[in-house]
C-alpha cells in the first residue's frame, strides 16, 4: 500500500496546481474583461468644418466691418455741423466802454453749409454697398474655408490610412519571412538563404515608407490645426474605416445645400459654368466693387457743382450813455464756391473714377473666365478618376489577389520563386494604395467643384 501512496499524493498536488491555474486564469480573464479600452476620438470632416468656421477670425472681423459701413452710411446722410460764432465788434480802445460808440455790438452768428449736389446721397449708397460686400465676402470666406479644410483633412486621412496599408504590407512580409525561414531551417524544398535576405530587404525598404507616411501625417495634422486656433489634442485621430467613398465623408460639404452627392453631380454636369459662375462670391465681390466705383464716379461728378452755405447773425447794441435807444442788427448771407475755375482737375478726377470702374468690370469678366475654366478642368479630372476607380474595383484588385495566391502556391510546391511571391504581395498592397490615392484625389476634386458650384446653387435657391 505504501508504494501507491506517493503517486497518489503527487496526483493530488497536480490537481491542486491545475485548480490554482484555472482560478488564476479566471481572475485574469475577469480583470481583463473589467478593463474598458480607451477609444481614440476621431475628427470627422463635418466637425472640422464647423470648428473652422466657428473659430475663423476673418468672419468675425467682417461682421464688425459690416456694422461699421452701416453706421457710416447713416452718418453720411446728414449735413455738416452748423457753425455758431460769437464776437464783440467795434469796441473802442480809448475806454473799452460797450455803450460809448454806436457801432459797438455783441454779435452772434449761425452758419450752415449744404452738401455739394447729391454727394451725401451717393456716399450713403456707397457705404450701403460696402456693407453688402462684407456679407458676400463672408460667404466667399466660408466656401473657401470649406474647400481648404477639406483638402487638408483629406491629406491627413490619406496619410493615416496609408500607414494602415503599410501595416498590412509589413504583416504580409513578416509572415512570408517566418515561412521562408522555417523552410530554410528545415531544409524543405529549394528555400535558400538569399530568399530570407530578399524578404528582409523588402522589410527594410518598408521602414522608409513609414517615415514618409508619418511625416505626411504630422504635417497634415499641423496644417489642419491652424484652422482651429490651437493644436489638435493628441487623442484626436483621423477616421480609419475601411470603406472608401463613405469613409471620406464628401457628403459633409454638401450638408448646407440639401443636395445629395448624385444630385450635386447632376448639377455640375447639366449647367454651363460660364453662366452660373457669374454669381459665384468671388465674381460677385468684383461686381460689387464695380458698384462702389460707380458711386465714386457719381461723387466725382458732384464735385463740379457749387457748394452753398447760408448764414444769419444777430448784433446786440447797448443804449447810449445819455439814454438814447439803439436798434439791434440782423444780418443774412449766402456763400457759394466757384468750382468752374478748376475744371481741368475735376475732369481728370472724373476720368480716373470712370477708368477705375471700367477696370473693375474687366476684372469681373476675367474672374468668371478663370472660374469657368477651372470648373471644366475639374469636371474632366473627375470623369477620369471615376473611370480609374471603376477599373481598380472591378478588375485590378481581384486580379492582384489571385496573382498573390497563385505565386504563394507555386512557391510552396517548389515551382515558384520567392521574389515572385514578394512582388505579388507588394503589388496587391500597391494596388490598394493606388485606389486610396484615387479616392482621395476624387474627393479633393469634388471639394473643389463644391467650392465653385455650391455658392451659386445657394444663390439661385434663395431667389426661388
Amino acid at each position: 500500500m505504501s508504494n501507491y501512496s506517493v503517486p497518489e499524493k503527487v496526483g493530488t498536488a497536480r490537481l491542486s496546481k491545475i485548480r490554482d491555474l484555472f482560478a488564476l486564469c479566471f481572475v485574469l480573464s475577469f480583470c481583463l474583461m473589467s478593463i474598458k479600452p480607451v477609444e481614440a476620438q476621431t475628427l470627422s470632416l463635418e466637425q472640422a468644418l464647423q470648428l473652422a468656421i466657428q473659430h475663423d477670425p476673418l468672419l468675425k472681423g467682417n461682421a464688425h466691418r459690416k456694422d461699421r459701413f452701416n453706421a457710416e452710411a447713416e452718418a453720411s446722410s446728414y449735413w455738416a455741423n452748423p457753425q455758431v460764432s460769437a464776437s464783440v465788434q467795434n469796441l473802442p480802445t480809448d475806454g473799452f466802454a460797450f455803450d460809448q460808440e454806436p457801432m459797438t455790438q455783441f454779435k452772434v452768428g449761425l452758419k450752415q453749409q449744404l452738401p455739394r449736389g447729391d454727394e451725401n446721397l451717393y456716399s450713403q449708397q456707397k457705404y450701403q454697398v460696402m456693407a453688402d460686400q462684407m456679407s458676400v465676402e463672408s460667404q466667399a470666406r466660408k466656401a473657401w474655408l470649406k474647400r481648404e479644410v477639406t483638402l487638408t483633412w483629406l491629406d491627413w486621412v490619406y496619410a493615416t490610412r496609408r500607414i494602415g496599408l503599410l501595416d498590412k504590407e509589413k504583416s504580409l512580409l513578416t509572415q512570408l519571412l517566418d515561412f521562408t525561414d522555417s523552410r530554410y531551417s528545415q531544409g524543405v524544398g529549394a528555400a535558400a538563404q538569399q530568399d530570407i535576405l530578399q524578404v528582409r530587404l523588402a522589410l527594410l525598404s518598408l521602414d522608409d515608407k513609414y517615415v514618409q507616411a508619418y511625416q505626411q501625417k504630422n504635417e497634415a495634422r499641423s496644417a489642419l490645426s491652424k484652422w482651429f486656433g490651437a493644436p489638435l489634442d493628441d487623442s484626436v485621430s483621423a477616421p480609419l474605416t475601411q470603406s472608401t467613398q463613405d469613409a471620406i465623408e464628401v457628403d459633409a460639404i454638401l450638408n448646407d445645400s440639401n443636395l445629395s452627392l448624385s444630385s450635386f453631380l447632376t448639377v455640375v454636369e447639366s449647367i454651363e459654368p460660364f453662366s452660373i459662375l457669374q454669381h459665384h462670391p468671388e465674381a460677385t465681390l468684383l461686381k460689387i466693387q464695380t458698384q462702389i466705383e460707380a458711386q465714386n464716379l457719381n461723387i466725382a461728378r458732384e464735385q463740379t457743382k457749387s457748394q452753398w452755405a447760408f448764414e444769419a447773425s444777430y448784433g446786440y447794441r447797448q443804449d447810449a450813455q445819455n439814454g438814447a435807444s439803439r436798434a439791434d442788427f440782423v444780418s443774412l448771407g449766402v456763400q457759394v464756391d466757384l468750382p468752374f475755375f478748376n475744371k481741368s482737375r475735376q475732369d481728370a478726377s472724373i476720368a480716373a473714377a470712370a477708368s477705375k470702374m471700367s477696370a473693375s468690370e474687366t476684372d469681373f469678366r476675367l474672374k468668371v473666365n478663370e472660374l469657368a475654366a477651372n470648373a471644366e478642368v475639374l469636371k474632366s479630372r473627375l470623369s477620369a478618376l471615376t473611370e480609374r476607380k471603376a477599373l481598380y474595383e472591378t478588375a485590378l484588385i481581384g486580379e492582384t489577389q489571385q496573382l498573390s495566391e497563385a505565386e504563394l502556391t507555386a512557391y510552396t510546391t517548389d515551382t515558384g520563386d520567392i521574389g515572385d511571391v514578394v512582388n505579388a504581395n507588394l503589388k496587391q498592397v500597391q494596388v490598394q494604395d493606388d485606389l486610396l490615392k484615387i479616392d482621395i484625389e476624387r474627393a479633393r476634386t469634388l471639394a473643389s467643384l463644391a467650392y465653385l458650384y455650391l455658392p451659386t446653387h445657394a444663390h439661385f435657391s434663395n431667389k426661388e
